[in-house]
């Protein structure tokens, strides 16, 4: 029989689950609630193409050896396209987003961009980018001398950001929202090795990635019920889609968090 004649349904609260224990293996968070949101936002990146807004995942830490690093490492190892920096300028974002598929943008020591006055100032052209990209449809304009003509630039997607300390708030605002913390007494993970685990974890991201591609449909149709208004609204709306099509209608408050 062909694969094409099967009927094989995909138990997406059971894959779901899976990548929750891929990430709780290595790294731990502070919360059930933050593990659920970050499995909810590794998904919905699979998700792009049908999706109208893009929240940022934000990391922070209040000191070192929190975790943030290695979980933006397994995020790499899951998400859909992603694009892992330590730095990268306005002209690049508007290079390497956009589109019908857009890369997931995942920038690790962002307080280096914005963790001072000075440095944010020279930064400002970089913060106005990863602002706009939160929602499809809001471009960018730009003068190219050389072919004299304005270019329409859009630069939506995913972006995650990961550091020490604060971040602006217009992006905080945008963001679901991690705090890490060190690991205590008694707590205990698995070393990551990416030659090692960096294989099992593709298979992982590959049948999450199948799974998001034939649910497109389902997923630009979607008309999730929301505890929240305005901004929140909009920072959940994916994620609680993803829920929804794991899960059901109605199982899906739960998913957030109270401090959000």
């Amino acid at each position: 029989m062909n694969l094409e004649d099967m009927d094989i349904t995909v138990d997406g609260a059971a894959l779901l689950d899976e990548v929750r224990r891929a990430i709780t293996r290595f790294v731990i968070l502070p919360s059930e609630h933050a593990v659920t949101a970050v499995v909810l936002w590794i998904a919905a990146t699979h998700g792009a193409g049908a999706l109208h807004f893009f929240p940022r995942l934000v990391i922070r830490s209040p000191e070192k050896r929190c975790g943030k690093t290695r979980l933006l490492d397994i995020i790499v190892a899951l998400c859909r396209q992603p694009l892992p920096t330590a730095n990268i300028s306005a002209a690049v974002v508007y290079r390497v987003m956009g589109g019908e598929d857009p890369h997931t943008l995942l920038i690790d020591e962002a307080d280096t961009i914005w963790g001072s006055k000075r440095v944010a100032e020279d930064n400002e052209p970089l913060r106005g980018l990863v602002n706009a990209g939160f929602e499809r449809g809001r471009p960018t304009y730009r003068y190219d001398a050389q072919a004299r003509r304005i270019e329409e630039l859009e630069a939506h997607g995913f972006v995650a950001l990961a550091g020490i300390g604060a971040l602006p708030d217009t992006i905080t605002d945008r963001a679901v929202n991690i705090l890490m913390r060190r690991r205590r007494a008694g707590e205990k993970v698995d070393p990551y090795r990416s030659r090692r685990d960096g294989e099992p974890l593709a298979d992982l991201r590959d049948r999450v990635n199948a799974w998001m591609a034939g649910s497109f449909e389902e997923l630009r149709k979607a008309a999730p019920d929301l505890p929240v208004d305005d901004r929140a609204a909009d920072v959940w709306e994916g994620l609680v889609m993803v829920a929804d099509l794991a899960g059901g209608r109605g199982r899906t408050a739960r998913v957030l968090p109270p401090w959000r």
